[in-house]
């Protein structure tokens, strides 16, 4: 039977049976279970535009394939349904759950494909080298590896590709780094993997790869409101490359948005120009390295920033300041704390009298350094209350380290807040800067930013300063902060602090061009 044959008589009835064992063998494990075992099975339309995209690519007319990590088979399945000039001489596919491997050899091994029953990363497929290799590895965070794992996966790459990923590489990162000795010269490959390594720390390896070892051809991400695996947080892109050297006229593709086919938005940035070190968003954007470093500041010269609070247990710790001094907790034993982002509406908090936020709710955080038996007698509604906490609370990973264990960390009020995670779409910014003239502190779901003494010299001078910094930091786009910090799926954004720091401050700078300028700032991160 032909390959032409097989698509056009039998591949309807396979990929509906595929479908169908997907579902069952999805059923029998939990959501947590296949979260911790990177289990997300790949859309059939996603398989399908990836495997056209990759074939267009592939000039040869022989295919030689391999589909690492491949459930019951979705890629080989798709690729069968986009044959058109070419032929498939060989197929592999490699699974390391031996119920998947046991659903894909049963449905596509009279059709060609050898199922290999193995680990990925230490096996070995044999001979040819494959020229087109297509993969949704699995997505396991660094949490679910042991650091025996770690080690070896580490040490595997270096051997093969000269790079040391970080230890807080996902699963996924590994699994493309160590493709490479599968490849024969010209092989394309694609990945849907996490968009997130363009952006972290950890991705560094993977993007030298990328830009060091073969000629990077494309990258298109999703857009985050439209997460292509209902069951995963993350953001999903389609890398590809072809095994070889890059040159010095080669051109990669950066697109978002719509289709892999058919994108909203689409970038070609000289390959020689990408650099591993930085955000790569940027070029998604559209952004050079230049044009963000233009304005010469960034927020860190102007603030020293900070995570809010983590108390270790927000629903014991924080209560309404009408309930708490009901109770009898003395005020010098509670501060005014604000509440979540969603219950926070304003972008300027007022204080009344006592410097609590003139909010419809104000609430209330327990701090005492007092050690009980002193507060049985100074305060014994508070230490009523605290001998209230379950085990739970008090042996909780932040809760146990202090002492006493109700003593919160130290933090100022600060007079301007970021808000720590959010959504936005276009013009609406995911994150908000929110300027405090309460003694409130925030908790970590905040970021604070305090003045450094640079930004204070202006301050000390303008009477209405803070209001104009704080209009500048609004000044900038959604797209400035998008490309700052790191999305997820469903289009959930986060801003860590040296993501925030490092943002461009030319806003800020054009409220005081001579003085901030000339004069030097200063660098923190907590």
């Amino acid at each position: 039977m032909t390959w032409r044959r097989l698509v056009s008589e039998d591949l309807r009835e396979l990929e509906t049976r595929r479908i169908q064992l997907q579902d069952a063998l999805d059923a029998e494990r939990s959501s947590q279970e296949r979260n911790e075992a990177g289990q997300f099975a790949t859309p059939a339309a996603l398989a399908n535009e990836i495997a056209r995209y990759a074939l267009q690519l592939h000039e040869q007319s022989g295919v030689s394939f391999l589909e690492p990590s491949c459930g019951t088979g979705s890629f080989f399945s798709a690729l069968l349904n986009q044959l058109v000039d070419h032929r498939i001489e060989c197929a592999v596919g490699v699974e390391f759950d031996q119920r998947f491997a046991k659903a894909a050899d049963s449905l596509w091994g009279g059709k060609g494909l050898r199922v290999m029953h193995a680990d990925f990363t230490n096996c070995a497929i044999g001979d040819p080298a494959v020229s087109l290799l297509l993969a949704n590895p699995p997505y396991v965070r660094h949490h679910h590896l042991s650091a025996t794992q770690k080690k070896a996966l580490g040490e595997a790459v270096a051997k093969q590709v000269g790079l040391r990923p970080s230890g807080l590489s996902g699963l996924y990162l590994y699994f493309v780094l160590l493709s490479h000795r599968h490849l024969a010269p010209g092989a394309i490959s694609a990945w849907l993997i996490p968009s997130e390594f363009m952006d972290v720390n950890y991705g560094l390896s993977l993007k030298r790869y990328l830009t060091e070892n073969v000629s990077l051809l494309r990258i298109h991400r999703y857009d985050p409101a439209e997460a292509q695996f209902s069951d995963a947080l993350v953001t999903s892109a389609v890398v590809v490359f072809k095994n070889e050297p890059p040159t010095d006229e080669h051109m990669a593709e950066f697109t978002f948005g719509g289709s892999l086919p058919s994108p909203r938005v689409v970038h070609r940035i000289d390959a020689s120009s990408i650099d591993p070190a930085t955000k790569w968003s940027r070029y998604i954007q559209g952004t050079s390295d230049a044009a963000r470093g233009s304005a010469g500041r960034v927020l860190s010269d102007f603030f020293k920033i900070r995570r809010g609070l983590a108390t270790g247990s927000n629903t014991f710790f924080i209560l309404e300041r009408a309930d708490a001094e009901k109770m009898g907790i003395s005020d010098g034993f509670i501060k005014p704390v604000l509440p979540s982002p969603r219950g926070l509406k304003l972008d300027v908090i007022e204080a009344d009298q006592s410097g609590w936020p003139v909010l419809p709710s104000q609430l209330a955080l327990i701090d005492c350094p007092e050690p009980i038996e002193r507060l049985r007698e100074s305060n014994p509604e508070l230490a009523g209350y605290l001998g209230s906490a379950d085990e739970k609370i008090k042996t909780g990973y932040l809760v146990s380290r202090r002492t006493p264990w109700y003593k919160q960390e130290s933090r100022d009020p600060a007079p301007i807040l970021l808000t720590y995670m959010g959504r936005g779409k276009g013009e609406k910014h995911p994150l908000r800067f929110i300027l405090n003239h309460s003694r409130a502190v925030a908790t970590n779901v905040y970021l604070m930013l305090y003045p450094t003494p640079l930004l204070q010299k202006y301050l000390d001078t303008e009477p209405d300063g803070l209001a104009r910094v704080h209009k500048a930091l609004l000044s900038m786009s959604a797209d400035d902060i998008r490309d700052g910090g790191r999305v997820y799926g469903g289009g959930l954004h986060k801003m860590e602090p040296k993501e925030l720091a490092a943002l461009p401050a030319a806003a800020i700078v054009n409220l005081a061009p001579e003085l901030f300028a000339t004069d030097g700032g200063q660098l923190a991160f907590f």
